[in-house]
């Protein structure tokens, strides 16, 4: 066997695989994933190690290791339930962080003049000079080691199985193929024909390229991921937005009748009572239980007195004990439905998290309260089971992550939107979240 076939049958197929799953593993599987994972491993070894040799010029190289890329992407699209072009994506990254420490480490070996006996990054060439130096082997594990695992740290995390990849700037992607296109075909010229002339000097030039071209192309794609997240999450945040906004002019409406009603039924009450034998505790018993639909939270602020009517109704429904102190004119800098939404998500988690708590924790509690110029937000409740937090917030922790999860990043907003601070704070089954607004006099 020679060196080649030996790189393109085991380390290179060890290496691209180990890249590729920095960026797969957290995406959908498909069902019987270890069988099918036992058989994709099994068919890319096959490809990789019988793959023929044809010619050894720059050419048919890159042709060759493209081809036994694609045979990775197909065996991923195997395992994962996931579209095409994601899929692609996922490989290339792998591809660009296995030729980015390729790179890496051949270009540590000609400054160290460690592999002199061939042209810097004759595939398979590293490896020789690990056989006869033991140190040389440990600079490769720890060297790939970490820089796979800084990738992941710095790109691959960012995708999200529950989330999803949503790519629809195909301009931005196909760019990112063509530079590993280059740069994948300009190491093998540089293998096959630059490295000749051994100068050393030239040779780290293009070396340093090709990386900065490897590290170019990761930050390009996964600026591209991220500004997609980012905007599907401004899209629901909108349109969960635009509902609340028609759900506050509902329930204003509604609030309203209710209040109305409830007042002139009081009164037909009494009036029946002082006309009939009915007794004035009885007639006080019937008035206390139309009470409990009327809107008993006065602020001072109309938006914050109907968001909280409506969930103090729906707490004593679910028998949550929902204790508020407000001042709710100290909020009169921010819009209605901002006001409206901001508190209905914070009593909304709230409520969330206590429902599945037995009743002597099922307890809630508001505050709002100024100082100066400062205004303050404060709510606590009990929670079960541990929290996990991702980019300072709570994880929802509904099945469906894809739906749920936009109340904490909506109050989020709406606190930034006013330059206000939010802090979250749980611990010892107590969950508070404070929020912080200066206000201008």
């Amino acid at each position: 066997m020679t060196q080649l076939e030996f790189y393109k049958s085991y380390q290179f197929l060890v290496e691209l695989l180990a890249a590729e799953c920095l960026f797969i593993l957290r995406l959908q599987r498909r069902k019987y994933f270890i069988p099918r994972a036992v058989i994709a491993l099994a068919a890319c070894w096959a490809i990789f190690r019988f793959f023929p040799i044809l010619s050894q010029n720059a050419f048919y190289i890159s042709f060759m290791f493209f081809v036994l890329f694609a045979a990775t992407v197909f065996a991923c699209k195997f395992l994962y339930k996931e579209r095409w072009l994601v899929i692609v994506f996922c490989c290339v990254a792998g591809y660009t962080t296995q030729h980015m420490s390729y790179e890496i480490y051949n270009l540590l070996l000609t400054v160290m003049g460690a592999n002199t006996d061939s042209p810097m990054g004759f595939y398979g060439n590293e490896f020789s000079a690990m056989f006869s130096n033991p140190l040389l082997l440990m600079l490769y594990l720890v060297l790939y080691a970490c820089i796979y695992f800084g990738v992941y740290w710095i790109f691959g995390r960012r995708i999200n199985r529950h989330e999803g990849v949503y790519l629809k700037n195909g301009f931005v992607f196909i760019s990112v193929v063509l530079i590993l296109v280059v740069d994948v075909l300009l190491n093998a010229v540089v293998v096959f024909s630059i490295a000749e002339d051994e100068n050393n000097l030239y040779m780290i030039v293009v070396g340093v390229y090709n990386i900065l071209c490897c590290l170019f192309a990761l930050y390009l794609q996964f600026e591209v991921l991220l500004r997609r997240q980012l905007q599907n999450t401004l899209a629901t945040l909108r349109q969960l937005w635009n509902r609340e906004r028609e759900q506050y002019a509902v329930s204003k409406e509604n609030i309203a009748l209710i209040n109305m009603k409830c007042h002139d039924m009081r009164h037909q009450i009494r009036s029946i009572g002082r006309a009939s034998d009915m007794s004035s505790s009885a007639v006080a018993e019937i008035e206390n239980l139309i009470s409990i639909y009327d809107s008993t939270v006065k602020t001072g602020n109309e938006a914050l007195d109907i968001i909280l009517s409506e969930k103090s109704l729906l707490c004593s429904k679910n028998g949550i004990t929902f204790s508020c102190i407000a001042d709710g004119k100290q909020l009169d800098f921010m819009k209605e439905e901002d006001i409206y939404s901001l508190f209905g998500n914070i009593v909304d988690n709230a409520m969330e998290a206590v429902s599945v708590l037995p009743p002597e924790k099922r307890v809630i509690s508001l505050h709002v309260k100024s100082a100066d110029t400062l205004v303050s937000v404060n709510a606590n409740n009990w929670y079960k089971n541990d929290l996990e937090f991702e980019g300072g917030l709570p994880l929802t922790t509904k099945k469906d992550k894809e739906f749920h999860g936009f109340g904490m990043q909506s109050i989020r907003y709406i606190t930034e939107k006013y330059g206000g601070n939010m802090q979250i704070n749980a611990d010892g089954g107590i969950f508070n979240l404070n929020i912080l607004f200066e206000r201008s006099v």
